[in-house]
């Protein structure tokens, strides 16, 4: 009987430690942006919701002031705070009576995310127009939920 010795050809080529260290490192960077996308995707949902609920709350507003007699309205909701439900933040109407038969309402709301990045002028989620809060000097806290209706007495 033959003696039958298989050789086995073990292939000593592989990957080098720095081939390794590369492959490793774009994988990371890859790693990272696409966490980094999945996270500012949960804050761009997190504005929009958020947005969502402000423009609700301000046509509320907006429904409660249209509900009131003309007379009474600049008396009950000029410079008045609210509160809104379901979202960390704060609101505030303005109501202009420059002119005698007109009313210009404004409703601004600011609020905060959970990273503590604040939209609208009301730095400190008052209601208040504080020192430093005014960007552009119009007496009024701006926000990117603002909405403004005139209301004519008639």
């Amino acid at each position: 009987m033959k003696n039958k010795t298989k050789k086995i050809q073990i292939n000593k080529e592989g990957f080098s430690l720095a081939e390794l260290l590369i492959a490793s490192a774009i994988l990371i960077i890859a790693v990272t942006g696409i966490l980094m996308s999945y996270l500012r995707c949960l804050e761009l949902n997190e504005i929009s919701r958020n947005s969502s609920l402000a423009v609700q709350a301000g046509k509320s507003r907006m429904e409660q002031i249209k509900a009131t007699t003309f007379s009474q309205i600049k008396a009950t909701y000029d410079n008045v705070v609210f509160n809104i439900s379901n979202l960390n933040g704060k609101g505030v109407t303005y109501i202009d009576d420059s002119t005698s038969d007109l009313l210009v309402v404004t409703t601004s709301i600011s609020w905060k995310l959970r990273n503590g990045r604040i939209f609208g002028e009301d730095s400190n989620l008052n209601g208040q127009l504080d020192m430093g809060e005014d960007d552009n000097g119009n007496g009024v806290l701006d926000s990117p939920v603002l909405l403004v209706t005139r209301i004519f007495q008639g």
